[in-house]
């Protein structure tokens, strides 16, 4: 048979296979599809049990706590999930970047068995649910017990503080990002970046700070009178929502309006007459109504948090890489699976994130092949120019490379949030609840800035697979369908991580309420109740987790 012919059936029988084994690779969502759904119906303790199973291994260590010390607080186990967050805190700090040792690991094994790693994101709601803990805590106590408690809802909010401070130190600001687009050579190069179609700019995604921990600080530090720190906080916040925080994640415009509000509320209760300069730049004309009306102390001051069902989960985007001999190019190609939606997502990933685009890959094309469709998704190229005869010189690996080999990289199956909320105070209309953070947000703009370095970790990683194995004599063919077999791209994440937080707040007379907050739908409509009283400068925090399920 012509040695031509053979590599065309090798080829064809190797993807063949790889359709047929990656179809049968389960990611970490589906491997805790038992765990979620047992959330959704508030069965904690069999959420617990699949947790447990799942992340066992010590490589899972910093995740496994971070899941369930959100599952004890849903219990009610502040101490407990106290205790998981510290340690997983401990754990964070110790685990960070990629090292080369990591990488000669995966080379061998692959991207799940590395220690589990924090986004930064995650790192910072490791604090906000542990002050929402000792907030809880302090409510059940008083004296000299109930004080420590509150110290340690500071000592949270100021590790939050440092940790944003630190990343905004290494990020830069939102104002110092609108500068920089304002320089020559960043606008030269989002001009050639559009000319090469690519439509991702990792500038424009980079997490700078968090609008909404920052606005919580706020609200720790009025809980407790600390009012010159409140007001820091709050005008940080409202500074962080107006500069890009809400454009950038797609937040409710409201809440520049309603951090700047309670910015000039402290101010009016301060006696501080730059309240008044602050109330000039609040657009709402009831916001400004209630700032004029508002009288320190007289009324109380009600919080409600929704934190909204759950995080959306990484899935897996397998490609083939092969090489043309001819032009001397590394070739990617997607290899698509799972439902048509599923597979219609990992099309549009690959060809937003990895496909060439734009008006000089258009007229390459056209003067290479006299033709050029613009709705034909193409393999991404890679020239190996000068590396060419290095790979000659390893016996067999061409020849793989020519077959392919398979890759796995992480991809983010974004959504928006399952429902809309509002609230009812005593029967009445209160308004809907605005969008303060999105997690998925956050997720879905660091899986697209990464996503460059996670292709390029893939091709390293699997490349070495490959020549390590033809190393050892095996048979180019064997060696590829050996690394099909191990690749795998590492789709954990924190998933008991609401998709997003809404809040509301509202000055209300001293008295007694009836607090429903209605999630719905077009196909869906719950309520969860609640039963306050309210004193005169008082401050209450309402908060519920509302699921898109039974609950």
């Amino acid at each position: 048979m012509p040695r031509c012919i053979r590599h065309d059936l090798l080829r064809f029988f190797l993807t063949i296979f790889l359709v047929f084994l990656i179809s049968g690779c389960a990611t970490y969502s589906k491997q805790i599809d038992q765990a979620t759904l047992s959330f959704r119906e508030g069965d904690f303790v069999t959420a617990e049990q699949k947790l447990q199973e799942v992340l066992s291994a010590e490589r899972n260590s910093l995740l496994r706590n971070m899941e369930l010390g959100v599952l004890r607080h849903e219990q009610g186990d502040y101490l407990e999930s106290n205790r998981l967050l510290e340690e997983a805190y401990l754990k964070a700090e110790d685990l960070y970047g990629v090292t080369l040792r990591e990488l000669m690991t995966r080379a061998s094994t692959n991207a799940t068995m590395l220690p589990y790693k924090s986004e930064i994101f995650e790192k910072i709601y490791i604090h906000y649910y542990k002050m929402l803990n000792y907030i809880q805590l302090a409510e059940q106590v008083s004296g000299e017990e109930r004080r420590q408690l509150l110290d340690g809802v500071r000592i949270e909010g100021r590790r939050a503080q440092i940790l944003l401070d630190d990343h905004l130190f290494r990020t830069g600001s939102y104002e110092e990002a609108e500068e920089d687009k304002a320089r020559l050579l960043n606008q030269l190069m989002d001009l050639f970046a559009k000319l090469n179609g690519e439509v991702i700019n990792p500038r424009e995604l980079t997490f700078r700070d968090n609008a909404f921990l920052h606005y919580m600080m706020g609200v720790m530090y009025e809980q407790y009178g600390e009012l010159d720190n409140a007001r820091i906080s709050y005008e940080r916040s409202a500074s962080i929502y107006e500069k890009g925080y809400v454009r950038q994640y797609g937040l409710s415009p409201e809440m520049v309006d309603q951090v700047k509000f309670d910015a000039a509320r402290i101010l009016k209760t301060q006696k501080d007459t730059r309240w008044q300069r602050v109330a000039s730049t609040i657009t709402s004309p009831e916001l400004k109504r209630q700032l004029e009306a508002y009288v320190p102390g007289r009324d109380g001051n009600l919080l409600v948090i929704q934190e909204v069902d759950l995080s959306a989960p990484k899935g897996e985007l397998n490609l083939l890489m092969r090489l043309n001999a001819d032009t001397n190019e590394l070739q990617i190609s997607p290899i698509l699976i799972g439902t048509p939606d599923e597979r219609a997502y990992q099309l549009s990933w690959f060809y937003y994130l990895y496909a060439p685009k734009g008006i000089i890959n258009a007229v390459q094309r056209i003067h290479q092949e006299g033709y050029y469709n613009p709705n034909e998704i193409r393999p991404k190229t890679i020239g190996i120019g000068p590396l060419r005869p290095t790979m000659d010189k390893i016996s067999g690996l061409v020849d793989a490379l020519k077959l392919g080999i398979r890759l796995a990289v992480p991809l983010y199956y974004y959504d928006a949030a399952p429902f809309q909320s509002s609230l009812l105070v005593n029967g009445k209309p209160a308004g809907n609840l605005m969008d303060a953070d999105s997690i998925a947000g956050l997720q879905m703009a660091n899986a697209l800035v990464r996503a460059q370095s996670e292709l390029t970790q893939a091709m390293a990683v699997e490349s070495l697979r490959l020549t390590t194995c033809i190393l050892t004599g095996m048979p180019p063919y064997a060696c590829s369908l050996a690394a099909a077999s191990t690749s795998m791209a590492d789709t954990r994440s924190w998933l008991t991580l609401p998709h997003t937080i809404r809040i509301q707040r509202l000055v209300l007379p001293q008295g007694s309420y009836q607090i429903r907050l209605v999630s719905y739908s077009n196909a869906f409509r719950h309520e969860q109740a609640s039963d306050l009283t309210l004193q005169a400068g008082d401050q209450q925090i309402v908060r519920k987790r509302s699921m898109a399920g039974p609950r």
